[in-house]
């Protein structure tokens, strides 16, 4: 990172730019200016299927040789999900098959093995976000501007999702509980200041919410989140921090809501994030969000390292050569004051820009 820069993670108000990519070249369905909606598909491409490698001989028991005079299917063939690949005995009398598993083309026959690539699949890139298509890039994708609010959180998981933005807690230090995770809010985005309990997650997972937004995320539970596939956006960090006040207020703000939340790095773009949108509240000319800018004396950062993890502080000073951390090293950075009035230094790596 450059001397003077951080990249900003949170903005209440702006102009935001999202790129839409497609995983292989394929054909782009809309042109510079069209409005679109977030489900929107934007372009799509046709992925060649995987390839998958049945061990025949060994699942019926025979040698390489002998299975040769029992195979159902020859290379090229196109099988149906459930046909016989391999079939022994008589009809009626203990007959032992080796069935297609899903429909597909027969790639190879070899040592004792058959190669069945899966047919070729369909794949739709929706727009993620409602907007204006403002660059299209042939066979590739597009870039779709979007006026709302913005806050890229530390750990996410999960797919992209969208909901209505519901705030469950009164604090952004207060937990979120599982008694308040109910079938009523099926289809929303649930919001607490900490999580600390199981429960909310398998809550969450039954009664199909689209996802949670806490501040922060008890370590044991990750595990938990991507094993049941649920978007979480954590915006501080592990262990029991409380949500930033002024991410708070915003989310609070937003209450009702549509929002957007994706919980995963896509294709390296952007890390877990959430996004508002706020159509009637944002001048159409302002420009897209800059996500590295200047810092200068003055800017709000919020500091994302024990011991001041969370804290919200204001730049003072702006060294002009690095200067020494806590750890004996030397790195550039800034003076910031802390809530409580004191000054310490802060390597830039450690802090965030709050817009």
């Amino acid at each position: 990172m450059s001397i003077g820069h951080l990249e900003a993670r949170f903005s209440s108000l702006t102009q935001l730019i999202r790129h839409r990519l497609l995983p292989q070249p394929g054909e782009v369905l809309v042109h510079v200016g069209d409005t679109v909606q977030a489900d929107d598909v934007v372009a799509q491409s046709h992925l060649e299927g995987q390839l998958y490698n049945l061990d025949a001989a060994g699942m019926l028991g025979l040698s390489v040789r002998s299975l040769k005079r029992h195979l159902r299917v020859a290379v090229g063939d196109e099988v149906q999900e459930g046909a016989a690949l391999v079939s022994v005995g008589w009809p009626g009398l203990f007959r032992r098959q080796v069935q297609a598993p899903f429909n597909g083309v027969i790639q190879a026959i070899t040592e004792g093995h058959i190669f069945i690539r899966r047919e070729p699949q369909v794949y739709r890139l929706r727009a993620y976000v409602p907007g204006e298509v403002v660059e299209r890039y042939p066979h590739h994708g597009v870039a779709i501007r979007t006026p709302g609010a913005f806050v890229r959180g530390i750990w996410g998981s999960g797919p992209e999702q969208q909901g209505v933005l519901m705030v469950m807690v009164g604090g952004a230090a207060e937990p979120l509980t599982w008694d308040r995770v109910s079938l009523h809010y099926r289809g929303g985005i649930l919001v607490g200041g900490t999580l600390d309990d199981s429960r909310v997650l398998y809550r969450a997972h039954r009664f199909r919410l689209r996802g949670l937004i806490v501040g922060s995320i008890a370590p044991a539970l990750r595990p938990l989140c991507q094993q049941l596939n649920l978007p979480v956006v954590v915006t501080e960090g592990m262990g029991n921090v409380p949500m930033a006040d002024p991410i708070f207020d915003l989310l609070l703000s937003c209450h009702g809501r549509p929002a957007i939340l994706s919980g995963t790095d896509r294709n390296g773009h952007s890390g877990p994030e959430v996004i508002i949108p706020l159509p009637d509240k944002v001048d159409a000319a302002s420009t897209a969000l800059m996500v590295v800018r200047p810092i200068e004396v003055g800017t709000l950062v919020r500091l994302t390292r024990p011991p001041y993890m969370g804290v919200i502080a204001r730049v003072a000073a702006l060294p002009p050569m690095p200067q020494k951390t806590a750890l004996g090293t030397r790195a550039e950075g800034a003076e910031v004051r802390l809530p409580d009035g004191r000054k310490e230094f802060v390597p830039f790596v450690n802090m965030e820009l709050f817009e």
